[in-house]
């Protein structure tokens, strides 16, 4: 699948906006990313790239990760047993829903995230952020229908 052009241009020029350079490994890094089209793992990405970069590093997948994250282009996601981060293209509000069999991740989109979140912390007394959205686990449907 072919990223969309106008998501990685976006990416790219922000990139290139925080001063970063804008390499031919930075940018198949970012085209990787996008055609994944789900939460990928650095690895999975590395993998992805090493039919086309051969010579491609698991750091140069890392470092422009980081920068991403570190631009708020990207979330990490630190998914419960898992051993490797997940990033998430979409750094809105949302819930990502973790299947507990498969692994599948799905984005949930609701306008009463923040409100829920309000609550929890009042309940709780923990100190929530509604930007950081929130992670929860069930089974997917397939898994589901497995049962």
């Amino acid at each position: 699948m072919e990223p969309a052009k106008p998501q990685l241009n976006s990416l790219l020029a922000k990139l290139e906006e925080a001063g970063k350079r804008v390499t031919s490994q930075r940018i198949a890094v970012c085209e990787a990313l996008l055609a994944h089209n789900g939460h990928p793992t650095a690895a999975e990405i590395w993998q992805h790239l090493q039919g086309q970069h051969p010579a491609m590093s698991q750091a140069t997948v890392y470092n422009t990760l980081s920068a991403l994250e570190e631009l708020q282009l990207i979330r990490a996601l630190d998914i419960v047993g898992e051993n490797h981060t997940h990033y998430d293209l979409c750094v809105h509000p949302h819930v990502n829903v973790v299947c507990t069999r498969c692994g599948t991740i799905a984005d949930v989109h609701t306008d009463t995230l923040e409100a829920l979140l309000g609550l929890v912390s009042a309940r709780s007394s923990y100190q929530l952020a509604p930007q950081d959205g929130v992670i929860v686990y069930g089974l997917c449907p397939a898994c589901s229908a497995k049962l």
